[in-house]
């Protein structure tokens, strides 16, 4: 029974850890997606911003306003793609891997121990209790 309930303990764990790795996967993408938004804007307005400078090559009104609009565009883009790409463990998904890893250590000490008793309350065991039973008897005679 004691091994059931470790086993509870161990299926609880990894149910968190990979709640834990769902959240963080899902910001990941929700960034992810966002900085594929905002390349799309940038590209849209680089396409804008070459058009305006064959058009108007010698005015310098809505260029520097392309490349401005250009240049926030691609900075979105980055600070999204470096937010979607860092991965770090949270500290709820530490502690779930380690409540687990304890919890998967319990039990193959669990496991040991119920295959040692087996083992001595077995054939062997039995025929180890005949002979400790007749030196005790052995003993009183």
């Amino acid at each position: 029974m004691h091994i059931l309930d470790l086993g509870k303990s161990v299926l609880n764990a990894q149910t968190s850890l990979m709640q834990q790795m769902a959240i963080r996967y899902g910001r990941q993408l929700a960034f992810l997606v966002m900085a594929a938004v905002f390349g799309f804007f940038a590209l849209i307005t680089g396409h804008g911003l070459l058009w305006i400078l064959l058009v108007f090559g010698g005015h310098m009104g809505p260029v520097g306003a392309s490349f401005t609009v250009f240049g926030l565009d691609v900075l979105a883009a980055l600070i999204c793609v470096m937010f979607g790409r860092r991965s770090y463990l949270t500290t709820a998904e530490v502690e779930a891997r380690i409540a687990r890893d304890r919890s998967m250590i319990q039990i193959r000490e669990s496991m040991t121990m119920a295959a040692l008793t087996a083992t001595i309350a077995g054939t062997v065991g039995r025929g180890g209790m005949r002979k400790a039973w007749d030196i005790v008897r052995r003993k009183k005679d």
